[in-house]
């Protein structure tokens, strides 16, 4: 078993166990229409709308979770944003 040369099998990329779980959840998920409007976020005060999205967020969560509000600012501080990249990786 020194030479490990007759082995044959599947690649990473052809294996469905390691496929792009991000790229199967696009397909499967339905996004409403208002998300392929495009925004120009250098044209948005972040400043004025951390807090609203600080307080919706504890909201919907019922508690304050620092991470996960910092884990929206981040992403929409980002210069290209993707809204359904966003909702997934929220979800």
């Amino acid at each position: 078993m020194a030479d490990a040369g007759f082995f044959k099998g599947t690649s990473a990329e052809q294996d469905s166990r390691f496929a792009n779980k991000q790229k199967k959840l696009l397909k499967q998920m339905k996004f409403p229409d208002n998300i392929d409007v495009k925004i120009d976020m250098l044209k948005v005060n972040l400043d004025v709308i951390k807090p609203w999205i600080t307080k919706r967020l504890e909201e919907l969560l019922g508690m304050e979770d620092d991470v996960v509000i910092e884990f929206v600012f981040n992403q929409l501080e980002d210069k290209s944003i993707d809204p359904k990249m966003m909702q997934i990786n929220l979800t």
